[in-house]
């Protein structure tokens, strides 16, 4: 079980939800539209900052898989 953030991409409507961890994610309350997860925090990954040594995002989502949606 993990607690997630929640946007509807059609009528902009956020939650908190405690969701299973197999991927499936709840309908907007208000549209019935499927709810994405917002991704908040940093990304870290192995090409990840300004030098290319690590550390935070560097805003270069090709390279880890996004997390600016």
């Amino acid at each position: 079980m993990a607690f997630l953030e929640f946007r509807c991409p059609e009528c902009g409507y956020e939650t908190e939800e405690i969701v299973k961890s197999d991927g499936k994610y709840p309908d907007c309350p208000k549209c019935g539209t499927p709810l994405r997860q917002k991704l908040s925090g940093k990304c870290y990954t192995h090409c990840a900052g300004k030098s290319g040594e690590g550390g935070g995002c560097n805003g270069n989502c090709s390279c880890c898989g996004g997390c600016h949606s």
